[in-house]
């Protein structure tokens, strides 16, 4: 018997929807303490839901847009097999770190997605769409990259990973050329992470003593508070 149209789409919906091992993670990591609101923070610590998107699918398409830069890097780490991609010999891909402890809550850690260690370079990749980009350009990326950057530069450092030097690299999901990727680069700053970690730890800290998160402010522009009408 064979399938309705109807069928085959919610069959590749599912498929698309499944859960990556980000979607799991139930701790934590630098992407939200870098959220600059404090609500969606306090409630990612909790362990609160999240809110329903709608707009899931330029995410799924960036996830496998990371898969596939993680595949073709991974071909060059133990010996890069053109001049082209030299700067990967030695990377760390994807590799896990820890950023730090917070007491009654455990260990924080994270997965950054490419470290040059021989360059003591990091890079980020952020999918995002032409529209998008041309407004980073003009009025800058979003402070949470760069926090969320320093975080993981942070850790890394932490670890013994010298890093100087981040890179954030917008890959458009509606791009067609060259023209369509830009890099946005800064250093590492030590004092930016540390700022964003005592951040995590006086929103943890509040909720311990009994905060309660309803009562945190929304961001004005959180997205995912807009979502449900509590942003400003």
């Amino acid at each position: 018997m064979t399938l309705e149209d109807a069928e085959v789409k919610r069959l590749v919906i599912d498929l698309l929807k499944t859960p990556s091992e980000r979607d799991r993670q139930t701790k934590v990591g630098a992407s939200q303490i870098s959220n600059p609101c404090d609500y969606c923070l306090a409630n990612a610590l909790k362990g609160g839901p999240s809110a329903p998107n709608r707009w899931w699918l330029g995410a799924r398409i960036g996830t496998a847009i990371h898969a596939t830069l993680e595949v073709e890097e991974d071909k060059h780490v133990d010996r890069p097999r053109s001049y082209h991609f030299d700067a990967l010999a030695g990377a760390k891909i994807e590799e896990k770190i820890t950023l730090g402890v917070i007491t009654g809550y455990g260990v924080i850690s994270s997965k950054p997605d490419l470290a040059l260690v021989k360059h003591e370079h990091l890079l980020d990749y952020k999918t995002t769409t032409k529209d998008k980009l041309k407004k980073y350009k003009l009025f800058g990326v979003p402070v949470s990259y760069v926090y969320q950057t320093q975080l993981y530069a942070w850790g890394l450092n932490k670890q013994g990973i010298n890093i100087r030097r981040v890179s954030l690299v917008f890959i458009c999901r509606d791009g067609s050329t060259d023209d369509d990727i830009w890099v946005y680069s800064f250093d590492y700053d030590e004092d930016s992470a540390i700022s964003a970690w005592e951040r995590l730890e006086g929103i943890w800290n509040y909720l311990q003593d009994g905060g309660k998160v309803s009562e945190l402010d929304s961001h004005a522009d959180c997205f995912t508070c807009s979502l449900t009408g509590r942003a400003a």
